[in-house]
């Protein structure tokens, strides 16, 4: 089992999405918590240029996160709609 973690942005972010999204958004990080990589059921793709970066897809909203296996933790970075900043942010 992992923990999952929100970053300040991503619980921001979570708060101002659509409630539909929201839903969507909760039950893919439940989701994390027992499979970091839920392959079958989400869009993952791992982030190039990065270690353990992931995007997972809900819709046209991402949420990038990292894995630290060593800790069995998830970090949720940021929740966002796709555009051309979904992908830049800072560690």
């Amino acid at each position: 089992m992992f923990e999952v973690f929100l970053s300040n942005a991503a619980q921001k972010s979570l708060k101002n999405l659509d409630k539909r999204i929201v839903e969507r958004a909760k039950k893919a990080l439940l989701t994390l918590k027992t499979s970091p990589l839920p392959i079958k059921e989400y869009d993952i793709k791992k982030l190039s240029g990065e270690k353990d970066t992931y995007r997972l897809r809900i819709s046209r909203y991402r949420i990038v996160y990292d894995i630290d296996w060593d800790n069995k933790a998830v970090t949720v970075i940021k929740i966002d709609k796709r555009d051309e900043k979904t992908y830049s942010y800072h560690k």
